[in-house]
């Protein structure tokens, strides 16, 4: 089978929830093409896994009327479509790409987060007639969403979701039928992301791996780690990740006196978070919004207990008490106090970092969603 993925952009600066999927696809022997819709860091592509196609920022005249001519009446009842819902301008640009979407060799499109990528897919598929499937993720459906969701959500064969929480909520919003929105976590390569006998580190280390945005709460990890430095002597917190917050977070490690314990690593190769993980204690997300991030699971099945805001759909992957900690999100007290007590008990931080791998194992696993996911396709054929 081909398949189109339409993505925002391809590749990023960190990682992409749907890059293990597509490289598991890849292995199964479907061929995957990416459409990024606005572009993407192409110096970072380190591996030729499938073709990406870079959607023209202007308008193709030639193919424009190239599909005119073709089949005029499909091509106009398409394009009074497009102008629906992308405008004059951007139906025109959008629909003199066609051509280089190779029109022939689509046999299902498939989009990661319910926004313009997606709409655009869903678009192409309506053009080809061929089946549109997509996959939403947390701040696009929850926070943000796009005027056209709902239309998304009921045209998509399946319209998956990432946890539970998202498809309640959605189903409430939009006084949806259960069926009409599919949960298939997100999940990762658990023989790739393993401990392996490495031992933990005699130092205490902190990771936190996202993106340096205000509704990711950074800000919060950093005030937390201002109680901590009085009371844990032996501590490090390490921040992977970039955005448009890095110099103000910059600034308050300054001001709080921490220079020398928290470290803004900005982004690092997806291929070297694991080597960052070897080397923490424990893992840290004092979000605001997420869905179910693939940094958490990837640090779950490193065995690393992680404590993270009691927020959408965390409490699916992690257990209070059993194989993690959830906190209020905002509270910075106790988030150190969940921080100090796994450093106080690290017969505690070894147990919960077992059952959190043992949760990835079970719930998490890359080859047994993605084996959910053909199965979802094939249903829908």
């Amino acid at each position: 089978m081909n398949i189109l993925y339409f993505l925002n952009f391809y590749p990023t600066k960190h990682k992409l929830v749907a890059h293990d999927e597509m490289i598991e696809m890849v292995n199964r022997g479907y061929n995957i093409t990416v459409v990024a819709v606005w572009g993407g860091e192409k110096d970072k592509i380190t591996n030729h896994h499938f073709k990406v196609i870079y959607l023209k920022p202007k308008i193709k005249w030639i193919s424009f009327f190239y599909l005119i001519v073709k089949n005029p009446i499909k091509s106009i009842k398409h394009l009074q479509l497009l102008k629906e819902y992308l405008g004059r301008r951007d139906s025109l640009r959008f629909f003199s790409s066609y051509p280089d979407l190779k029109l022939d060799k689509a046999d299902h499109i498939h989009a990661h987060f319910a926004n313009n990528a997606a709409l655009k897919g869903y678009l192409f598929s309506k053009f080809l007639d061929i089946p549109f499937s997509c996959t939403g993720h947390g701040s696009e459906l929850l926070l943000y969403p796009e005027p056209y969701l709902k239309t998304l959500i009921q045209s998509a064969r399946p319209f998956i979701t990432i946890s539970e929480y998202n498809k309640a909520i959605l189903n409430t919003r939009y006084n949806l039928r259960s069926d009409e929105i599919i949960v298939n976590y997100c999940g990762v390569d658990t023989e790739y992301f393993q401990r392996s006998g490495h031992p933990y580190p005699d130092e205490f280390i902190i990771i936190s791996v996202t993106a340096l945005r205000d509704i990711k709460g950074v800000q919060y990890l950093i005030e937390a780690c201002n109680i901590l430095k009085s009371q844990i002597h032996n501590f490090q917190c390490i921040i992977i990740g970039s955005g448009k917050d890095y110099e103000s977070l910059k600034e308050l490690i300054f001001n709080n006196g921490l220079g020398r314990k928290v470290h803004l690593l900005g982004a690092v190769a997806p291929e070297n978070i694991r080597n960052y993980l070897l080397k923490a204690s424990v893992f840290v997300l004092p979000s605001l919004s997420e869905g179910i991030p693939i940094a958490v699971m990837e640090a779950m099945a490193m065995e690393l207990p992680v404590i993270a805001s009691d927020i959408t759909g965390l409490p699916e992957i992690i257990e209070n008490g059993k194989n993690g900690f959830l906190f209020p999100p905002f509270n910075i007290k106790a988030l150190s106090d969940k921080i100090i007590e796994l450093y106080q008990n690290p017969e505690l931080t070894k147990e919960f970092g077992k059952k959190a791998r043992n949760t990835i194992i079970e719930k998490f696993n890359l080859t047994k969603n993605v084996s959910h996911f053909i199965e979802l396709l094939n249903s829908e054929d």
